[in-house]
């Protein structure tokens, strides 16, 4: 097979081995000249060296607990609140930042292990705040847990970003994993971009603006959370019912979350489906063209900016 066959394959395949597959992917990258890909690759082999640098997939909530003993009584596991901790710091104990790499994570689902991951507190954070909890004992240990259902889903966003890649990739330069390192890119910077933007890093208001000099006529208006403009808009893209099957169920379920990012995560996730379906329905645009149109539609039924 090629090597973007390859990839898809890895991508698919249940209990494939996804550092090789990034691997692969970091061949690809240089074979198309792409070091927006290539440095995405590296940062899930290696890990994100800060926080700040994290997506959206490696942070999830987290629960915290303790070890609490008293004179006369103790307590193995009592859940922490994080009101008990100062205000500033309070969002770090919320959430669990995965920033390893991608090996460190595999490493832990392996044999099917079920449980959940602690990462834990510094033991004078729990024993000064921790221990406000209970008035006869005191926290001697605390830690975050981090369900292994989360770890899951972090394996599961790589892939499906890869696949995603891969697809449109093939799509649009069907050898492009063929081609020697060092040679001329495959596709225009733009079109790498789009490729990118749309199925790695989710960013709506990147897609929906990348496509310079665009220009697509619409008689549909999409309006911020009313879904019967949105679908309108995308039949006339081209898009079917069977196309867009429960896209309005995520899309509500995104619409109705408080974060900015999951909705960008969601619509991300649907741009990259749909763009590909819109570039050989009726329409008969070309892919650039099309995710350009679906990032649009689907940016301002969120509000979002780009629409």
């Amino acid at each position: 097979m090629s090597l973007i066959h390859d990839i898809q394959a890895a991508s698919i395949a249940q209990n494939s081995d996804i550092p090789t597959m990034l691997r692969m992917c970091k061949l690809l990258a240089a074979r198309i000249s792409h070091q927006e890909f290539a440095h995405w690759v590296d940062l899930e082999l290696n890990g994100y060296p800060t926080v700040d640098e994290l997506p959206d997939y490696r942070v999830v909530r987290a629960d915290s607990y303790g070890t609490f003993v008293g004179a006369f009584q103790q307590a193995g596991k009592l859940q922490i609140p994080v009101s008990v901790l100062p205000k500033e710091i309070q969002e770090q104990y919320q959430n669990a930042y995965m920033g390893n790499s991608i090996s460190a994570y595999t490493a832990l689902i392996e044999g099917g292990k079920s449980g959940s991951v602690q990462e834990p507190w510094p033991v004078a954070l729990a024993i000064h705040h921790a221990s406000k909890l209970t008035p006869h004992m005191q926290c001697i240990a605390a830690w975050k847990e981090i369900p292994i259902g989360a770890v899951v889903r972090l394996m599961d966003s790589v892939k499906t970003r890869v696949l995603g890649f891969a697809i449109d990739l093939e799509r649009e330069a069907p050898n492009a994993g063929e081609l020697p390192i060092g040679s001329q890119p495959p596709l225009s910077p733009e079109k790498m971009t789009q490729i990118f933007n749309t199925n790695i890093t989710g960013n709506v208001g990147n897609i929906a603006n990348a496509s310079s000099g665009f220009i697509q006529s619409s008689t549909v208006v999409v309006r911020q959370g009313e879904w019967q403009s949105l679908q309108a808009r995308l039949f006339e893209l081209g898009l079917t019912e069977s196309d867009t099957l429960g896209l309005k169920e995520d899309l509500e379920r995104a619409l109705a979350a408080s974060s900015d990012e999951e909705r960008k995560t969601t619509a991300g996730t649907w741009i990259g489906r749909l763009a590909g379906k819109a570039a050989s329905g009726a329409t008969g645009v070309g892919i650039e063209v099309a995710a350009t149109a679906v990032a649009k539609a689907v940016a301002a039924y969120f509000g979002l900016a780009g629409a």
